[in-house]
């Protein structure tokens, strides 16, 4: 593919990866419409019945957590031993099931349905991200997962944009139900997009929980075995641990710090960050050609916590906003690069359990910075909680980067022969 191509030629010319690519983007935009509305629906039915907001909140945050950290690694295991094409089918059909069940259960005299259904929802969703990942490879081969990587990385934060847009307009002029129904309708769409998808197995045919959970094993025995995989997921979780304190401290950073609405300030902060997000992965194929993919990975989880650092010491909205958009950009190019690597050096037979452990990292790292929060709220002061975890993220790229021979090879080493080459300008 010649430099001068565009994502959209690409797109033209992987017809089995662009119909993952739509199936992606459908799902996703349920989930982050299913999502925004969940936490709405919950917030609002606390404050009809006097209870408090900020803990049903947290509870569906943890109910959402919890299923991602214990079925994360299994989901792997069953995206190397399925056919992924009907794995993914009959997920994005159970997903389309449970939405749809959701105003049903929001009309009972009791909550905790609606709580069972966002754990059942969140367990189904990981198996989405390693079937995924594991299938670009095969869809467009090793050295074009590059610009396939970064097309899905601008593409969920795209929708990540869009699909809080969809909710808020379809919340003004309807209801919650309907946002529920809308959803249910992505995930159809998403089954009979993704139904087309043929992709290849990796394992022979085993059943039996103890054989699932002995692949389970083989995996984790794999990462911890192999320094640079190790080095990857590493980065990968403690990146969450301190994205995941933003989330809770920013509301109270910009009404005690900045002296703003965060009503109104903290979704145009989402969103720059979810516009930073679209352009760090459309540009991170470009930078992990010129730099190496190994070393730009390094790289943006070093500067990170200095952009982080910057954000909490930002004294106005507005420097504030253009902090935002940086960190986004780099976070989605950080990722970029990590797909890379991953895909380059998971042999594909391990690809499904390799990726089947973020999803979960992720949900750890996230309520680790929640259980901080928590424990430190009221004693420090947003900004100053921040700032150490800016310096803790940076004491932990320098540790790492030592603990890890891996790491320090991926600066060294240069990316594959015959490396994808095209750009996405």
């Amino acid at each position: 593919m010649s430099r001068a191509s565009s994502p959209w030629r690409f797109l033209a010319q992987e017809p089995g990866f662009r119909r993952l690519w739509i199936a992606t983007a459908l799902s996703e935009l349920g989930s982050v419409v299913a999502r925004v509305t969940l936490i709405l629906l919950v917030n609002a039915r606390a404050v009809t019945t006097g209870g408090a907001p900020e803990s049903a909140s947290a509870l569906m945050l943890i109910a959402e957590m919890v299923p991602m950290i214990l079925f994360g690694p299994i989901a792997g295991a069953l995206v190397d031993r399925c056919d992924r094409r009907v794995l993914l089918v009959v997920a994005n059909l159970l997903q389309m099931t449970l939405l749809a069940s959701v105003p049903f259960a929001a009309r009972l005299d009791v909550v905790w349905p609606v709580y069972a259904l966002a754990m059942a929802i969140s367990a189904i969703s990981t198996v989405f991200p390693p079937a995924r990942q594991s299938a670009i490879p095969d869809l467009v081969g090793v050295e074009r997962a590059p610009t396939a990587n970064a097309i899905s990385s601008s593409t969920t934060s795209f929708v990540i944009v869009l699909g809080a847009g969809v909710a808020a307009l379809v919340l003004g002029r309807f209801n919650k139900d309907t946002c529920f129904w809308l959803a249910a309708a992505g995930f159809l769409a998403a089954a009979i997009a993704v139904a087309r998808v043929s992709l290849p197995r990796w394992t022979s045919e085993r059943h039996g929980v103890l054989q699932l959970l002995g692949e389970v094993a083989a995996g984790l025995r794999y990462v911890r075995s192999n320094s640079t995989i190790a080095y990857v997921v590493a980065c990968y979780f403690v990146s969450f641990v301190f994205i995941g304190l933003w989330f809770p401290i920013v509301p109270e950073y910009l009404r005690r710090e900045i002296g703003v609405d965060p009503e109104i300030w903290m979704p145009r902060s989402w969103l720059a960050f979810g516009l930073g997000g679209i352009v760090g992965g459309a540009v991170g194929a470009w930078i992990g050609r010129r730099v190496r993919f190994g070393r730009a990975l390094v790289l943006t989880f070093f500067v990170e916590p200095f952009v982080i650092s910057a954000f909490w010491l930002a004294s106005s909205p507005w420097p504030m906003l253009a902090l935002s958009f940086l960190w986004g950009a780099l976070a989605f190019a950080y990722f970029v690069q990590e797909h890379t690597v991953l895909q380059q050096d998971v042999p594909p037979e391990l690809r499904g359990r390799v990726f089947g452990m973020l999803p979960p990292l992720q949900a750890l790292g996230s309520l680790v910075a929640s259980a901080a929060v928590y424990l430190e709220a009221g004693r420090i002061a947003p900004r100053n909680v921040m700032l150490l975890g800016g310096a803790g993220y940076l004491l932990a790229s320098i540790a790492f980067l030592v603990a890890f021979v891996g790491g320090r090879s991926l600066w060294w080493r240069p990316n594959r022969a015959g490396a994808d080459e095209s750009s996405l300008a």
